[in-house]
């Protein structure tokens, strides 16, 4: 047993990636692309932290076209830098002449703060992602085209994308609406009522009200086991074991995806939630609707002043969209996915395309056969 501990270092550096351990900046220089950090305060008092990336080589400058990046549920912006260089979608898009921006919601490791708020206390957690609709969604939009004059196609995935089918069915005027050219959706996600996805078969457990007991509110935070130092090693020297662990939260696929690199995922993924917003999506594959958080008839009746939780009404969805989904997809599966097109019903200008991908795969995959289409609807 001595032995291997002392031979595992040795076995480590030969199988880890040295970037896997760096953060989003320091990442981003290290393969020599020029980046910022930005904070932004939402209405409610949560300070997010945004980044911002330009064309490996040059020097940051203003005027080019923006593009917003959201990441997923226990996620966050460093999920679109993580794979290899040349199929990475942040620093791809930013080879392609465009202003990139990279958002994070409340509650990841580049969301834990507040101006008054600690989150060592239940009042930080209480949210869902309705709050990242009604408050991140705005307050990084209001931000990024205060700093650049410019407004923002937007590339959502997974829960990146039911943030903004939730904005959009809430307000019919508002700063996103104002400033969004389209509305990209990678594994688009509202109506989940399939089973395949491990993640939704865990929620479909008393999982979450075990965690409730033992007065826990943060789940998967970014500073658990997967991304220390040991787990990193631990990804290096047993991808498919890593992969397999990381797969049982979303529909990771050895085929598919880049095993290689799941050092570097571990050392960056998972970010962390709220167990409320865990709840939120409890609720949605248990019920099979997209609707607002469920208080329980006296609660709702307070909030909403109807007894039930009203469903979110993606009638009033009315902008450009492009989904990009996959076919391998465990959480945004096909059946799913089409249903929520065609409920879009007043979006003007709609499109739909199926590709060999899981859920992950938009990011972290071995191919990104969507890339020829994404360059064909950027504008």
């Amino acid at each position: 047993m001595k032995i291997i501990l002392l031979l595992l270092p040795y076995l480590a550096l030969s199988t880890i990636h040295p970037e896997g351990n760096l953060d989003f900046v320091k990442y981003c220089k290290y393969f020599n692309y020029p980046v910022e950090e930005h904070v932004i305060q939402t209405e409610d008092g949560y300070l997010l932290t945004y980044f911002r990336v330009q064309a490996k080589g040059t020097k940051m400058v203003s005027g080019k076209k923006v593009v917003l990046l959201q990441h997923g549920l226990l996620d966050s912006s460093d999920t679109f830098i993580i794979n290899d260089e040349d199929k990475a979608p942040a620093f791809l898009i930013a080879n392609k002449g465009y202003d990139v921006w990279l958002g994070n919601n409340r509650g990841n490791k580049h969301g834990r703060a507040h101006v008054k708020k600690n989150p060592f206390f239940w009042s930080f957690w209480d949210f869902t992602l309705e709050d990242f609709a009604i408050y991140d969604l705005p307050a990084g939009f209001k931000y990024i085209v205060n700093k650049t004059g410019q407004k923002i196609q937007y590339i959502g995935h997974s829960q990146g994308t039911a943030q903004m089918h939730i904005h959009l069915s809430l307000f019919k005027q508002s700063i996103v609406r104002d400033n969004l050219i389209q509305f990209i959706g990678m594994g688009p996600v509202a109506w989940v009522t399939t089973k395949y996805s491990p993640l939704v078969r865990l929620l479909d457990t008393n999982f979450l009200e075990v965690l409730a007991t033992f007065g826990l509110h943060e789940f998967m935070p970014g500073d658990s086991f997967l991304t220390s130092e040991v787990g990193r090693v631990v990804c290096g020297l047993m991808e498919n074991l890593c992969g397999d662990l990381i797969g049982s939260f979303v529909s990771a696929d050895p085929v598919l995806d880049n095993y290689d690199r799941y050092d570097v995922l571990a050392g960056h993924s998972p970010a962390g939630t709220s167990v409320k917003n865990l709840k939120h999506w409890q609720q949605f594959t248990r019920t099979g609707e997209f609707k607002r958080y469920d208080y329980g008839d006296k609660e709702n009746l307070k909030k909403y002043g109807t007894k039930k939780a009203p469903l979110y009404d993606l009638s009033n969805i009315d902008v450009k969209i492009f989904y990009i989904a996959g076919y391998d997809d465990l959480l945004a599966a096909p059946k799913d996915v089409n249903h929520l097109f065609s409920a879009l019903v007043n979006a003007p200008n709609k499109e739909l395309k199926f590709y060999d991908a899981g859920h992950c795969s938009f990011m972290w995959g071995r191919q990104l056969p969507y890339l020829e289409d994404l360059w064909a609807h950027l504008e």
